[in-house]
């Protein structure tokens, strides 16, 4: 007698008379982020089918794989019955979603005897989720299988869980459980157009170049135009760039953001891959410069990154709807094939520094529940010359805590802002002004340190 029931038990009970060996079988390979749309098909699919039968398996043998054909392998010691294996994948909802890791399903729909097969495990130099249909053999049958795959396919590739929302491809993580380089979800702090201070004639442009372009996608394609965009954002550090990105993530609100930062370009590959499936998408591409320098300079990133995006962006389809926003702090060090070239980078737009109006406007709003007249706002725009908002919005820090030092309440003054300009520029000197955003050859007045 058996110590313990074997999947192929249950098998052959469930397709009785027809002998395993006969089975039909389906397979598809799916990418380990498409996971949780994949179970919502499933669990769809079993909600409307109460008399199933689901179980796990556990592996018998060092040699067995959880598929059909080893679970019907002769004197291996089979695949015994356990426990169903689970993984939460999160998909920055309140809840993650509850995936299976290794299930079977044993159904009847349309007349039709039916077993599917879930495994997650190690495939070809990734992990990969399989799903097996199983049927006696029969062309009805054998065409039901396959309609009941592409209908779990389609699930899966739907994307739904990761559309609309700020993805970042995060590395494989050396764990107990499987987890493959896939999308992490990012919170980020919704910012309104308000919120960019620009003069109106850039952030019109830039508006006109995404938001714009994204709304007249679907028309260009019908006259037989690209619905692909590129779009470069280049300026000195600290001049709201990626203020600029955040906006724009919030404002393509149809659109799936992707972001490369610094240390993900060596997952750029699949975020693309990534990207075409869940388009429309903008991928935003941050300090490009690391990866697109000039190929025959001094700045030149690595070869093979960057002929994968000229590759991509020149490659992809007039249908595709994709919007690439690129930003750099040193666009003249970037490839001319990447920069300067239409079908990729179409409009590159400056983000400078601010000019007096602008300041103005960046010291009242840095300046939180302080209370900063404007005759003061408009003095200190004027004293500290064309610097980057991220200096004022440390300026204005500073002033608060020299006021706070002299025990003020709420109500900044100017000793508070020459204090706070002293300690940021005379004491540290050039090196200071340069680090900081504020160096002489960016506009930056010399009365400010005095």
């Amino acid at each position: 007698m058996k110590n313990q029931l074997l999947l192929d038990d249950c098998l052959t009970a469930h397709f009785a008379p027809v002998p395993l060996e006969e089975l039909v079988v389906r397979r598809c390979d799916l990418p380990h982020w498409m996971r949780p749309d994949l179970q919502r098909g499933l669990d769809t699919l079993f909600a409307a089918l109460p008399e199933h039968r689901f179980v796990g398996g556990r592996m018998r043998g060092h040699d067995l794989e959880f598929c059909f054909a080893d679970l019907l392998e002769k004197g291996t010691g089979g695949v015994a019955i356990a426990p169903v294996v689970w993984q939460d994948v999160d998909i920055g909802e309140d809840t993650p979603v509850r995936c299976v890791t290794r299930g079977l399903w044993l159904a009847e729909r349309e007349g039709v005897r039916f077993a599917i097969l879930v495994d997650v495990s190690e495939g070809y130099h990734r992990v990969r989720a399989r799903v097996e249909i199983a049927v006696a053999p029969g062309d009805e049958r054998e065409s039901f299988a396959v309609r009941l795959l592409q209908e779990l396919r389609a699930s899966a590739e739907s994307g739904a869980s990761w559309r609309g929302k700020v993805l970042v491809i995060e590395p494989p993580r050396d764990e107990f459980e499987l987890a493959a380089a896939g999308p992490r979800v990012e919170r980020t702090v919704p910012v309104r157009r308000e919120d960019i201070v620009l003069r109106d004639d850039t952030i019109s442009l830039i508006e006109r170049n995404t938001i714009g372009f994204a709304e007249r996608a679907d028309q260009l394609v019908a006259l037989g135009l690209s619905a692909r965009k590129g779009v470069l954002l280049y300026g000195p550090p600290g001049t709201g760039k990626t203020l600029i990105v955040r906006w724009l993530a919030g404002a393509l609100e149809n659109y799936t953001k992707l972001v490369v930062t610094a240390g993900h370009y060596g997952l750029l590959a699949e975020t693309l891959s990534i990207a075409r499936v869940l388009q429309p998408a903008m991928i935003v591409l941050e300090d490009v410069d690391l990866v697109g320098g000039d190929r025959s300079g001094p700045w030149a990133g690595p070869g093979n990154v960057l002929n994968m995006l000229l590759n991509e962006m020149d490659g992809l389809p007039r249908e595709a709807q994709m919007i690439f926003v690129l930003t750099t702090n040193r666009p003249e060090v970037l490839e001319p094939a990447l920069a300067a070239r239409p079908g990729r980078v179409d409009q590159a737009i400056e983000i400078g520094l601010p000019e007096e109006p602008e300041r103005r406007l960046l010291v009242q709003r840095y300046a939180g529940r302080l209370d900063v007249g404007e005759k003061d706002a408009a003095h200190v725009a004027w004293r500290i010359g064309r610097v980057s908002p991220a200096f004022i919005k440390e300026l204005m820090r500073r002033a608060a805590q020299a006021m706070l030092d002299r025990g003020g309440i709420g109500v900044v003054e100017s000793c508070d802002m020459d204090a706070a300009l002293h300690d940021m520029l005379a004491k540290g000197g050039g090196t200071a002004a340069r680090v900081l955003g504020a160096d002489s050859r960016i506009g930056f007045t010399a009365d400010a340190i005095g």
